[in-house]
């Protein structure tokens, strides 16, 4: 099995401490802080993404930066033309492949293909996915363990839904964040012993392995991936995708190219690297060709989903013939006249901006990936929909301030409305700074200040992060 790793190489981070009062970062590389400012907020962060974007180029691949405000911490990957992506890969990036003859390493070009081709903009702050805030806050807990009943979560408040009963509580490695089996029947996190651990909704053990690398090396979290014959699961840091099978075993190590990005937007990995587009295949990536003008966005086992900007998609078998491709022309929604964007897409959804008949508010529908039919739609100022954040679970998804709901097929937007999780019928986020519920009839609810935030379900319990701690909070 190859260890991911070449002698004496050494992978770029950076560190960015946000102020208090937003006005002043300080950007640590290589053991070396600098100060920027800002007379915003925004151009705070947007100085100190710069200085990393500039450590990038120079080292002409992408670093990983943990970043920092006074109200929490996340993980982001810049690349060396300042394009930011939360670390995990999490969400399906759009990176279209030119006509043209490909560019030297380490280069990307701004597109501005004909034909409704998508274009790729390289500039600091464009295709942002960029959380800062706390998705958990801490708190104190008192007795219990795996295999006892009745442990409580004293001091904070549980989510709307849930109790502060528990059915166990595990111990995580701090700063890490669990991952949750898109079927909900299994967990998997990093434990104080940087050993991944995956768990039943007992809490029971299935399996674990000691990490290859140090847990502060990894970019985001471990993520589920789908096997033949269940769930595996992939971690990954800038230069080594890791892959162990369902049931544990020794994982699989697969080398990636400079400046390469791993998204899991969908059941597979997909990692790219410029305008090329692979999928693993054992120890290796196999390549799976980029139709002219499409851009790949994420993997389901053997094919890809490959998009363009104004509304069209494909998906692209890795083992077969280009002359089975079949293009997908999304269906207009309700009140729709033409699509504009192709915004964001799962394994089983693609979220696209409409133009309205007759003019007003645009529209941003959620369609079926296989057919293109619309399944819901909501009206939304478009200005509301740039570089938000995509959630899904159960029968409830949302779109930056769009909540879609999937079994009734209907739409709704929630003006101010930022989406962090979702967890059996309710989406939790913010409204107005505020932390808020919301359930599939959009009425608001609103949590306690200090009420810890769901990641999401293990069968029907909420999996919750407390004060080191993964607790599985009983529904109420």
């Amino acid at each position: 099995m190859s260890s991911g790793r070449e002698p004496g190489r050494q992978r770029g981070s950076v560190v960015i401490v946000i102020s208090r009062d937003e006005h002043s970062a300080e950007v640590t590389i290589e053991g070396r802080t600098q100060v920027v400012t800002g007379s915003i907020p925004k151009e705070t962060r947007r100085a100190a993404l710069d200085v990393a974007t500039g450590y990038a180029a120079h080292l002409s691949r992408s670093v990983l930066v943990n970043a920092r405000d006074a109200n929490g911490s996340w993980q982001l990957i810049i690349s060396p033309t300042g394009v930011v992506r939360a670390a995990g890969g999490s969400e399906a990036e759009l990176v279209a492949r030119p006509s043209a003859k490909r560019q030297g390493k380490g280069k990307k070009v701004a597109l501005a293909l004909s034909g409704g081709a998508l274009a790729v903009v390289a500039a600091v702050g464009v295709g942002v996915v960029w959380v800062w805030g706390p998705d958990l806050i801490g708190t104190e807990v008192n007795g219990g363990s795996a295999e006892e009943s009745g442990v409580i979560l004293e001091t904070r408040a549980a989510p709307p839904g849930f109790s502060r009963e528990a059915a166990w509580r595990l111990p995580t490695r701090t700063g890490t964040r669990p991952a949750l089996a898109p079927d909900g029947s299994l967990a998997a996190f990093i434990n104080p012993n940087d050993e991944l651990v995956v768990v039943d909704p007992k809490g029971e053990q299935k399996w674990s392995a000691q990490l290859p690398l140090s847990s502060s090396d990894i970019a985001g979290a471990p993520v589920f991936v789908a096997t033949g014959d269940g769930y595996g699961v992939a971690i990954t840091d800038n230069e080594t995708l890791w892959q162990w099978p369902a049931g544990g075993g020794d994982p699989e190590a697969i080398d990636l190219p400079d400046n390469a990005r791993v998204t899991f937007a969908g059941t597979s990995p997909l990692v790219l690297e410029d305008d090329r587009a692979y999928i693993p295949d054992g120890e290796k990536l196999k390549e799976v060709k980029v139709p002219s003008g499409f851009g790949a966005m994420l993997a389901d086992t053997d094919r890809v989903l490959m998009g363009v900007r104004t509304g069209r998609w494909t998906w692209v078998d890795a083992g077969a013939a280009k002359d089975k491709e079949k293009e997908i022309v999304p269906k207009a929604p309700s009140g729709a006249d033409r699509p504009i964007e192709l915004l964001t897409a799962g394994a089983d959804y693609v979220v696209v901006l409409w133009k309205a008949d007759g003019g007003g508010d645009d529209l941003v529908a959620l369609h079926d990936a296989e057919d293109g039919s619309a399944i819901a739609a909501a009206e939304v100022d478009a200005d509301d929909v740039a570089d938000v954040r995509w959630v899904r679970g159960g029968s409830l998804a949302a779109y930056g301030p769009v909540i879609f709901d999937l079994a009734a097929g209907e739409g709704r937007t929630l003006n101010g409305f930022t989406p962090a999780s979702v967890a059996g019928d309710l989406v939790y986020g913010d409204a107005g700074g505020a932390p808020v519920a919301i359930p599939a009839d959009g009425d608001p609810i609103d949590m306690d200040r200090d009420a810890v935030r769901p990641w999401g379900l293990l069968d029907d319990r909420a999996l919750v992060i407390a004060d080191g701690d993964l607790y599985a909070l009983s529904p109420e």
